[in-house]
């Protein structure tokens, strides 16, 4: 009797499991995919300066490489931020999703670094931007609120 019993609870689990979907033939698995098979590209604003942020220290415009969770990314520097500083903070770029579909987008050198972390929202994007750096003042980050408009690459 126990024989019998062990092989219908094993065949109810290889049924059980069969009768799954894989997790990439879903619907919303798919369709994000397909939103990072091609490059984006935001025109960047900022306000609500915390610390002592300006929007100096961000950067207008950003662009995202394809990538299904991870990827490239290159940005346009203010142009009051004078232009020998940025390379310096192009020498470590990437993007990555996080929980809760948002993106963290980072630009760092050796000593400073710039965190972008926004969501998709309609015509755009919208998060907050933290500049990192290896001096401490004892005060709150530098950071702005971001709000980012979708543009054709």
């Amino acid at each position: 009797m126990f024989r019998n019993l062990h092989l219908a609870v094993l065949v109810g689990i290889l049924g059980f499991f069969g009768c799954a979907p894989p997790p990439s033939n879903s619907p919303q698995r798919a369709e994000k995919a397909v939103s990072k098979m091609s490059p984006e590209c935001y025109a960047l604003a900022y306000t609500n300066p915390v610390g002592n942020a300006t929007p100096r220290l961000f950067p207008i415009w950003v662009k995202l490489f394809p990538g299904s969770d991870s990827g490239s990314v290159v940005g346009r520097p203010h142009q009051d931020l004078d232009p020998r500083e940025w390379p310096a903070m192009n020498r470590y770029t990437w993007w990555k999703t996080i929980p809760s579909d948002s993106i963290e987008v980072n630009f760092s050198g050796n000593y400073e670094a710039i965190h972008l972390h926004f969501q998709r929202k309609e015509a755009g994007v919208e998060g907050r931007a933290t500049f990192l750096s290896d001096v401490v003042d004892g005060g709150p980050l530098p950071s702005m609120r971001l709000v980012g408009t979708r543009q054709a690459c």
